[in-house]
């Protein structure tokens, strides 16, 4: 596993011995991105305070808690990659995708969450602020297909596909929001 490559979802789930499911595994680190987001220099410790205060990972086992670490500096290693490699920490393809909606809608949730934790949004573009919505949007999706005669699972895969890609996205723009032009860098 590269430096930078999260830990396996499913076994996080495991080590958590009960205490999360897949939904709330994909909220932490939706609430993880969020506040990386919004303060780069989080920490673990930070992160952890943040699960505590939602809730989540209350009950962290050994096991559990390194991975929550791990995640931590996956994430922002991810998160800084110049080549846009960050990755949304959701249920393996293989699962239903009822299971990997939900764990969407938590994980966009969660991020709302962390990017609010240091603060208030007002300063964002407002292109950002669309986005915003349309988190909170998808946080409210539900599997509404299923069961329904002549429904292409394919297309319904494809469409999840699309719209984890819209997340990631978003969430690298939230990012740059943020952190504004650097030093060097032109303001356009």
């Amino acid at each position: 596993m590269s430096a930078s490559e999260l830990p396996d979802f499913e076994s996080t789930v495991r080590a958590s011995r009960g205490t999360l499911d897949a939904a709330e595994l994909a909220e932490c680190h939706g609430l993880l991105s969020g506040l990386l987001c919004r303060e780069p220099n989080s920490t673990a410790s930070d992160f952890k305070f943040q699960l505590a205060a939602m809730k989540l990972a209350q009950e962290s086992s050994t096991e559990l808690d390194s991975a929550l670490t791990e995640v931590h500096a996956c994430t922002l290693q991810q998160l800084n990659d110049e080549e846009f490699g960050f990755s949304l920490w959701l249920p393996d393809d293989e699962e239903p995708l009822e299971e990997r909606i939900i764990a969407l809608g938590r994980w966009c949730s969660g991020f709302m969450a962390g990017l609010v934790c240091g603060g208030q949004l007002e300063t964002l573009s407002a292109e950002a602020k669309e986005a915003i919505e349309d988190l909170q949007q998808i946080a409210q999706a539900e599997m509404t297909s299923q069961g329904q005669e002549g429904v292409d699972i394919e297309e319904d895969e494809n469409a999840f596909t699309e719209i984890v890609e819209y997340v990631r996205v978003v969430a690298l723009m939230m990012r740059e929001d943020f952190r504004g032009p650097g030093q060097n860098e032109a303001i356009h």
